[in-house]
């Protein structure tokens, strides 16, 4: 089964290399999406894939993503539509 997640992160979100370190784990987990910083200044990302795909992405932000970072505050919604994303995308290379 195919979910999805949508994630803020809220706080120290510049030079923490969330975006890069996002999207690396994204793709290693076979996982589509976006992420970027939106105009509120948060990290904004969606994802989805497998179930199984996104539960351990979901472990690695509970985790922390950025070792850089002061804070790991976000939010989370799941849910059981997908958007049909093709590749994982990023507002950074």
């Amino acid at each position: 089964m195919k979910k999805r997640a949508s994630i803020k992160f809220f706080g120290d979100v510049y030079g923490t290399g969330y975006r890069f370190f996002i999207k690396q784990k994204a793709i290693e987990l076979g996982l589509k999406g976006y992420c970027r910083l939106n105009d509120a200044e948060q990290i904004e990302v969606e994802v989805e894939g497998s179930e199984k795909a996104l539960n351990e992405f979901l472990l690695f932000v509970q985790k922390g993503v950025s070792l850089q970072a002061d804070s790991n505050s976000f939010s989370l919604e799941l849910y059981d539509d997908l958007k049909g994303y093709v590749r994982m995308e990023s507002d950074i290379v």
